[in-house]
């Protein structure tokens, strides 16, 4: 919706105009309906006046009554009726200035000629039988009040009819302005986060570069390639702890059977044995570098010494008949594979700890975490990338919508302003 200059037309306006002239035809019809009730109000004062005035002549008269005993009965009645047409007709009602004044008139003036009927039905037979002179005046005056009421209803009940398309169009136009409003902040919104999103993109593109460097770079090469080896030792490793399971899996039953009232350093070398055979080669994991002088070996060797003690006990225990097993000459030929094994197994545990020991140290873990905080802050930041854009495609459907709510509305308004003004007027919105 262009936003064309007032010289190019006329007849344009915008929502704060139209509601300003709507509030001048407002008050313009406020006035007419003031100027109409005044007369009413004197009217309706004069009268009040004027029973105020009976009041008196009734409170003054003597009441002549034929029985003595109904007296005391008659004068607390005139009292009564005296006392409420006088408090009745002391009410102040001046003549409204704005909607809010005239309805509280309105109101009064109902409430009025309410209790004004209940004082004269209440005494019509005081008013009928002992004060018949003023009986009719007093009727009369309450006809004025009730004929100045319906006079009032019609005023207003007419200025209501009348009033009805400007409140309709203040209504429409003020429900045309919130929209505008709420346009507005999501357009701002979005633009928030389309720059956002410029933002995040050149972020983005500048991790990705740096990325790309390091991962060109001599050293990364090499590390990478240091990293699949660390990766092969590692599966090795793995599958010489399972070779050793495996293996060791077959003596299990007579190695728990051994432990049965073993000290706790037994029962616990017994357990490695079940549990992570591949434990008993620790001490040269830990003392790995003095294995290649020689000389050390023999120190070295007594970790894995002393578990060969351990299993060649076991294996006595269970030809002896110690140990008792259904399958025992089997065990005793496991007992012999392992024991035989062990020189083998203790190389090539040190082989892969040994292997393992070099790439770690080879590996420049400042390169690799380098490397791995690029890659996080990257997918970080394309996860709120994402999230963005989702935003952004939300607000851009709502504004959607929205906008062609929009066009309902400026036309709703248009025709309202029609109705009420009887000129043709195209508004002007601040929305593309």
């Amino acid at each position: 919706r262009a936003n064309l200059s007032k010289s190019s037309y006329e007849n344009e306006l915008t929502i704060t105009e139209a509601l300003d002239l709507l509030k001048r035809m407002d008050d313009e019809k406020v006035g007419e309906m003031s100027r109409e009730l005044t007369p009413v109000s004197r009217s309706l004062e004069n009268t009040l006046l004027t029973i105020g005035k009976l009041a008196e002549e009734m409170e003054n008269e003597k009441v002549k009554v034929e029985d003595e005993k109904f007296k005391p009965s008659v004068e607390s009645s005139r009292k009564i009726l005296v006392t409420s047409l006088k408090k009745e007709s002391s009410f102040d009602f001046q003549a409204p200035s704005s909607i809010q004044e005239a309805r509280i008139f309105q109101d009064r003036l109902h409430s009025l000629v309410e209790r004004f009927g209940d004082v004269s039905g209440s005494h019509s037979k005081l008013l009928n039988t002992f004060m018949k002179k003023h009986t009719g005046k007093v009727k009369g005056e309450f006809d004025t009040i009730t004929s100045l009421e319906k006079k009032t209803n019609k005023i207003i009940d007419s200025f209501e009819e009348e009033r009805q398309p400007v409140t309709d169009s203040i209504t429409v136009l003020g429900k045309t302005s919130q929209l505008v409003d709420s346009i507005q902040q999501q357009e701002n919104g979005l633009k928030r986060i389309k720059d956002e999103i410029s933002r995040l993109e050149a972020e983005d593109q500048d991790l990705d570069k740096k990325l790309l460097d390091l991962e060109k770079s001599s050293d990364y090469e090499s590390n990478v390639k240091i990293m699949k080896e660390l990766k092969l030792a590692h599966e090795e490793e793995m599958e010489f702890h399972k070779y050793l399971s495996d293996l060791f899996s077959h003596v299990v039953r007579a190695l728990t059977k051994y432990s049965y009232g073993m000290s706790k350093g037994t029962s616990s070398r017994l357990q490695i044995l079940m549990d992570t055979p591949w434990k008993i080669f620790q001490g040269i994991s830990e003392r790995g570098e003095e294995f290649h002088h020689g000389n050390q070996y023999h120190d070295i060797n007594i970790d894995v010494e002393s578990y060969k003690s351990l299993l060649i006990e076991v294996q006595k225990a269970v030809s002896t008949g110690k140990i008792t097993l259904k399958d025992s000459g089997k065990t005793i030929k496991y007992f012999d594979m392992i024991i035989d094994s062990l020189p083998t197994l203790e190389k090539r545990s040190e082989l892969i700890t040994s292997k393992l020991r070099m790439l770690e140290q080879k590996k420049d873990h400042s390169v690799i975490s380098t490397s791995e905080d690029l890659r996080r802050k990257l997918r970080d930041n394309r996860n709120v990338l994402d999230n963005y854009r989702l935003s952004l495609e939300r607000l851009a459907n709502e504004l959607k919508e929205k906008k062609v709510s929009l066009d309902t509305l400026v036309k709703e308004s248009e025709n309202c302003l029609l109705t009420a003004t009887g000129n043709q007027y195209a508004l002007k919105v601040p929305i593309e």
